[in-house]
């Protein structure tokens, strides 16, 4: 979990977000149109803030984004915090952060990868929820208006409103995140919009905890992506080394795929992660063959996680040394260029 460091119909608004300088877009029979990985570093010690750029936190290097593309991926879930983003709540975005916000997408973007916008903060500010008097969903509007006027339509920028926000009630959740869907149409914006749902964000609960109330969502431009997590442990944490039976691993997305078919929805798997022990990283092929050959409603994925800061991190798919790590040799066949 984070809080530790057949063929498928390609629809009108994904073709038209990828023409004129949009990503390339795969074969339909092998990938989604996103696939990539998180880049973390952004929100390192959201304990001290704004905290000490290059110190207590830094942003991806071009070597992680090269290595990456080069292996075939085009998307980066890019984890910020909100404070150093904006550190005054409804008040204006920080120059530098948001500079530096800037840089990371151009890089990428001059590789043909797409970065998703994360605001990595469990939906809270300083502490206080979205959706009580002190954060109210109007600030967490101002945030995606502001957000907006820098990054809208551009077809590479994805806006990952929130990470695995730990709100206690799907509806209230639920008009939070309409606030700042509005608030990012009026700006002006026509990016994708993640969505994710309270309860850790968990693909297994969205389609009981979340689906009722985040189906009631409506946007004017039809371009909103639900965002699950999953990792494959026995309690689904992210937490531990040892998964479960390869032959299980698909039954904690399939309820997930089954709601996106049955609401004619999309979905995005923000987070997935195993360990390098060799009965997990045979998890990755199943896995990666479900979104896949779902991918009428699976949009795209990006798997937890990759970066320096992370050194020998169970779930990493930072080259050891300039090798590959065992995950990555496996997900190689899912990308551009791979064979499977």
């Amino acid at each position: 979990m984070t809080a530790f460091p057949s063929s498928p119909r390609w629809p009108a608004w994904v073709l038209g977000a990828l023409a004129g300088g949009g990503l390339a877009l795969a074969a339909p029979a092998t990938a989604q149109t996103y696939r990539g990985v998180n880049l973390a570093g952004a929100a390192y010690s959201s304990n001290k803030l704004p905290g000490r750029y290059g110190y207590d936190y830094l942003y991806p290097k071009p070597a992680e984004v090269d290595y990456f593309t080069q292996a075939g991926m085009n998307t980066f879930r890019l984890s910020v915090l909100w404070e150093r983003l904006q550190p005054t709540l409804s008040g204006p975005l920080d120059e530098k952060e948001l500079q530096r916000v800037s840089q990371f997408i151009a890089y990428a973007q001059a590789h043909n990868a797409a970065t998703v916008l994360d605001i990595h903060n469990y939906g809270r500010y300083r502490g206080q929820e979205v959706g009580t008097p002190g954060v109210p969903d109007a600030a967490f509007a101002d945030l995606w208006a502001r957000l907006t006027q820098a990054f809208g339509n551009n077809t590479h920028v994805l806006f990952g409103l929130m990470n695995e926000p730990q709100q206690h009630d799907a509806g209230a959740w639920k008009d939070a995140v309409q606030a700042a869907i509005d608030a990012i149409r009026k700006a002006g914006g026509h990016n994708l919009i993640l969505v994710p749902g309270i309860g850790w964000d968990g693909g297994h609960s969205f389609a009981k905890l979340n689906g009722p109330a985040l189906s009631q969502l409506h946007d004017p431009d039809n371009k909103l992506l639900y965002e699950v997590h999953e990792y494959f442990d026995a309690d689904a944490s992210g937490t531990k080394a040892d998964c479960i039976a390869p032959d299980k691993a698909v039954d904690r997305l399939r309820p997930f795929t089954d709601w996106l078919h049955a609401n004619h929805a999309r979905g995005f798997l923000g987070e997935f992660g195993v360990s390098r022990q060799p009965e997990c990283v045979k998890l990755l092929d199943p896995i990666l063959s479900h979104l896949r050959d779902n991918a009428d409603v699976w949009t795209g994925w990006t798997y937890w996680a990759a970066g320096p800061l992370w050194g020998n991190y169970m779930f990493t798919l930072e080259p050891d040394h300039g090798t590959d790590r065992p995950q990555m040799t496996a997900i190689r066949p899912f990308l551009a260029g791979g064979t499977h």
